[in-house]
């Protein structure tokens, strides 16, 4: 994938210089790692729900997601047990599209940040523990893992990573607000 990145970028390094002064403000740096977040969660998504289409002339599911959904009650390492082509369809793409966006705008300590961010909600997400203090509750539209575990158990709906709005605005919830009812907040009034 960095091949592919580098390609894009006629085979320089895209991001803007490493040297400390050149550092990014906290918010600069706020906005980039939200466009990851942003872009992310939207291609993670898309081709999520792609790899669960189980219809028998393209049974992506049978044929590459299935690996990862044998965890049912998934664990933190879970999360990285994958077909080869769903770990750079859907795991490993979706993470360089914001970076994409952002071009050369993107220094390199948004990278390292945004890198750190991905890999720890993927495992939080996976985890089966419910972390009251995770950050990443406080993403807007952000769930705990029960959203995910949700989706292993019953095998649907639930594809985002980070937050459930793609999920409401496609309708490909409402099974997880149906069984937690106590959950269906702020997604409700999209």
């Amino acid at each position: 994938m960095l091949c592919i990145y580098s390609k894009v970028y006629n085979w320089q390094i895209p991001f803007a210089s490493p040297n400390p002064a050149t550092v990014p403000d906290s918010w600069n740096l706020f906005k980039q790692v939200m466009v990851c977040i942003m872009c992310e969660d939207l291609v993670f998504y898309t081709t999520h729900r792609i790899l669960h289409c189980k219809d028998k002339r393209l049974p992506l599911y049978q044929w590459i997601h299935k690996i990862h959904h044998e965890h049912i009650h998934p664990v933190s390492i879970a999360a990285e047990y994958a077909h080869p082509i769903e770990y750079g369809l859907a795991n490993h793409f979706p993470s360089f599209v914001g970076l994409f966006v952002l071009g050369s705008k993107t220094h390199l300590w948004t990278v390292v940040i945004w890198g750190l961010i991905r890999i720890f909600e993927t495992h939080d997400g996976h985890s089966g523990y419910e972390f009251p203090w995770s950050i990443f509750r406080l993403i807007p539209f952000g769930e705990d893992s029960t959203y995910h575990i949700f989706h292993h158990t019953k095998n649907v709906g639930n594809y985002a990573s980070f937050m459930t709005i793609w999920d409401t605005v496609f309708d490909t919830n409402k099974d997880y607000y149906e069984a937690y009812p106590e959950k269906a907040r702020l997604d409700s009034d999209l």
